[in-house]
């Protein structure tokens, strides 16, 4: 019998306290005070009376708080995420804006775990302030994460990922995407090891020390003194940088050109079809236009009597025959054996007729080795190089005495460790929880595909 009478006291008295309550000095919720969160101007959160809780605070339990700002907007419709009556928030609620989360163990690698996802409310608490979520977000608990990880194998069974319960000193080596091929079926995990450099397989032809020698590496007209920002310019990317393009960060040094006389005219840096063709169709131009021909020939006969040249292209420079075949032929060797494609990369001779609806079909044919897939180092980890911005790349990255483009020059966990601590404070070190370097929702094709065809490298400490 007391139920009732219970039931609408608790619905009653709050509504009868809104309106009995004297307004407090503030604006009514319809000119709500604005302030800036992040540079963006949101509405203060205040009741319909403007205040923000009623009389001795008795509608507290229908008014839990002021929604983040990124929420605002929803302010004044409950129903928004709470679809049922008296109920808390549906996952589906969430996922009708936030299409693209993601889940924490791969759909793929679920059904091999006793892992239950656990519901979105449970770590992302709303009505905690304006800068709540963002906050939760950035620096989520590190004790949550380690409850699981702490012991994975109870949890994942056959999980490669090994226990971590504090980034001090409870967590593994790290553990790199590494390539052993051009394919992405060739991207294989290994976990570095102390004292054991890892190198990955490329065609790529790279000595970072040579062109970072302080005393500089030779350029088209003089010497030039090289820095990592040269080619590795900041970004906001997943890498955090812009991707290093021949055009952009090479050709200036290393140029493409094939007639000695105009060194401006260049191949273009794609298919080896391209090049061939582009060399073939200039001589066979000047082959049917004598006028230019011996504009050429004018040209490199002033290039054989310049004294002082480095390193001339002598075979080059003889007067052009009426034979464009054997010209175009002269110019494709030098570019793919000696002066150009070789020098970065695997070029192999191969024999036989190119592709006959191409001009340089009848050239010799070359093949260049594939260039790794492009990939990611730590695809399960966060890094910002802006906010390491005030130290030296060589301070982590041993980039001036790598000889070959095959060295990873990523740093181990001790060098990590210099500056970053674990959970708890430590003098002069960054205090580090999980959620500094991880995330919890995995990014959709992780999602999908589990591993993504990633292979697990056979390594000693796996």
């Amino acid at each position: 019998m007391l139920f009732l009478p219970i039931l609408l006291g608790f619905l009653i008295v709050p509504i009868l306290a809104s309106e009995w309550a004297t307004p407090a000095k503030v604006p009514s919720a319809n000119k709500a005070v604005a302030q800036t969160v992040k540079g963006q101007i949101v509405p203060s959160v205040l009741n319909t009376q403007g205040n923000p809780h009623t009389l001795l605070a008795l509608d507290k339990s229908w008014n839990p708080g002021p929604l983040d700002a990124v929420h605002q907007a929803w302010q004044g419709d409950c129903q928004a995420c709470h679809t049922g009556n008296f109920s808390r928030v549906k996952d589906e609620s969430c996922e009708s804006c936030h299409q693209h989360m993601g889940l924490h163990v791969a759909k793929a690698d679920l059904p091999k775990t006793h892992f239950t996802e656990g519901r979105c409310a449970s770590c992302h608490h709303d009505h905690k302030g304006l800068n709540s979520l963002a906050e939760q977000n950035r620096h989520f608990s590190g004790s949550d994460c380690a409850a699981c990880h702490s012991h994975i194998k109870d949890t994942a069974p056959e999980t490669k990922t090994l226990p971590v319960a504090d980034f001090s000193k409870e967590h593994p080596a790290f553990r790199l995407t590494l390539a052993t091929g051009p394919d992405q079926g060739d991207l294989t995990r290994v976990r570095m090891e102390p004292g054991h450099a890892l190198s990955e397989k490329t065609s790529f032809k790279f000595p970072h020390d040579v062109h970072l020698d302080p005393k500089g590496v030779d350029g088209p007209n003089k010497k030039v003194v090289m820095v990592c920002s040269d080619c590795h310019t900041p970004a906001d990317t997943p890498s955090g940088f812009l991707p290093v393009t021949m055009e952009k960060n090479c050709q200036s040094c290393h140029t493409l050109n094939f007639e000695p006389a105009l060194p401006d005219r260049q191949v273009p840096h794609g298919p080896v079809q391209a090049v061939l063709s582009t060399v073939d169709e200039f001589y066979s131009y000047l082959a049917v236009h004598p006028e230019e021909r011996n504009r050429i020939n004018a040209l490199r006969g002033q290039l054989r009597t310049r004294p002082g040249e480095k390193d001339p292209q002598r075979s080059m420079l003889q007067n052009l025959s009426g034979n464009p075949r054997a010209q175009a032929t002269l110019a494709t060797r030098e570019l793919f054996e000696k002066t150009a494609c070789v020098v970065c990369h695997t070029v192999e001779k191969v024999p036989g007729t190119g592709n006959t609806k191409t001009s340089g079909a009848y050239l010799p044919q070359y093949k260049i080795d594939p260039m790794p897939v492009q990939h990611g180092w730590m695809p399960m980890a966060k890094f910002s190089h802006k906010a390491h911005a005030f130290d030296k790349c060589e301070s982590c990255h041993a980039a001036t005495t790598s000889k070959k483009a095959s060295d990873v020059l990523m740093p181990d966990i001790n060098s990590c460790r210099t500056c970053h601590a674990g959970a708890k404070a430590e003098t002069n070190k960054v205090k580090s929880d999980c959620g500094l370097c991880h995330g919890y929702h995995l990014h959709k094709p992780l999602e999908t595909a589990g591993i993504t065809g990633i292979q697990e490298a056979e390594t000693s400490n796996k």
